[in-house]
């Protein structure tokens, strides 16, 4: 059976005001089929835990056009009120189909113990409900890492209401952002709920340890050649639009025209970094990508920009990878590519910025 990916919204969900309270009162009339997996906490590459779920649904109970649906998690400390997050999305007209709708949604925690309260609900007063506990504790090496979220804190991925961070953001000027919207892993082509959070999550944490230092954003996806999303004065309040912006992209699916030239990601990713060859700093953030030969010296303008490649591994990939195009890329213009395996990595990495 096939999985529609409409939504896969973990860093747009948003808190909501304890009125939502009575959702989970509420006598609902009818019962929406559906499938809930808590996903465990673990330390993100932003210094907090990071938890949430995923739920399928049969799109067979949402046939023709003008369903919505509503995803409200309570999510209650052992020591503190409890929290609301949420997040309602339209569904376009459904046809009869066997498929399922796939949706992730999440939120940080700090240390501690928790209870969480999950409810979906439909236009047509349809209900699905699921609890249970989890517990943020740290182990292992997450035990030398300074948190930057408090215990028994409970917030969204824009960290809405949660106090900054007791260290000060690094100085310095303007900095281009090309973040490769990829699967972290490159065999893989089809981009999971998992890597869309990482991507997201990722620049959410780049942006805070920033500060207010101005960044240009562009999104983009090597198979496809193609920008999903550009935007000069990005700001964490507009995360959501990334999300949705990769969302969009249907891997499986390759216009005619990026077939006919095999080499066209040679020159798409040349245009992207020419494009910012005067740039004070140039930031290519995601995963390694399927693409291994060298870019040629002569596709790439000379120009003043610092470049960082910041490429994400696979969890249980050890040793260095085979040098990919990104990394190619960045050495051709004397820049510097780092890999990162842990939060640690990626903390380090900013500070070079």
């Amino acid at each position: 059976m096939g999985t529609l990916q409409l939504v896969t919204v973990l860093w747009a969900q948003a808190l909501l005001p304890a009125s939502w309270a009575s959702s989970f009162e509420r006598a609902f009339t009818g019962v929406l089929e559906c499938q809930v997996t808590s996903t465990r906490p673990y330390l993100n590459f932003g210094f907090r835990y990071q938890a949430g779920y995923f739920f399928t649904a049969p799109l067979s109970q949402f046939l023709g056009p003008g369903h919505r649906l509503t995803v409200v998690t309570r999510v209650t400390p052992q020591s503190g009120p409890p929290v609301f997050l949420g997040q309602g999305f339209d569904l376009p007209p459904v046809p009869k189909t066997k498929q399922l709708i796939e949706v992730g949604g999440g939120y940080l925690l700090g240390e501690g113990e928790y209870r969480v309260d999950w409810l979906l609900y439909d236009e047509r007063d349809r209900a699905c409900r699921k609890s249970w506990k989890t517990r943020v504790a740290r182990s292992g090496a997450d035990k030398k890492v300074d948190l930057a979220i408090p215990p028994n804190t409970v917030t969204e991925f824009s960290l809405a209401g949660l106090a900054p961070q007791r260290n000060e953001p690094k100085p310095g000027g303007p900095l281009t952002v090309l973040l490769n919207a990829a699967p972290l892993s490159p065999r893989r082509m089809r981009l999971r709920s998992s890597d869309e959070m990482l991507l997201v999550g990722a620049l959410s944490s780049l942006l805070e340890r920033l500060g207010d230092r101005p960044v240009k954003l562009v999104v983009f996806n090597l198979d496809q050649r193609q920008e999903l999303y550009r935007r000069e004065g990005f700001r964490p309040e507009r995360l959501s639009e990334v999300g949705e912006a990769i969302n969009q992209l249907e891997l499986g699916m390759v216009d005619y025209e990026v077939l006919k030239s095999p080499k066209g990601h040679v020159e798409f990713l040349a245009d992207l970094l020419n494009q910012e060859a005067n740039s004070e700093t140039v930031v290519l953030l995601g995963p390694t990508t399927r693409y291994f030969e060298k870019m040629p010296a002569e596709k790439l303008e000379k120009g003043r920009a610092r470049i960082f490649n910041l490429q994400f591994l696979p969890f249980l990939r050890y040793g260095n990878p085979f040098p990919d195009i990104l990394d190619s890329a960045a050495r051709r213009r004397k820049g510097k590519s780092m890999l990162l395996r842990t939060p640690a990595d990626f903390a380090k990495a900013i500070a070079a910025l």
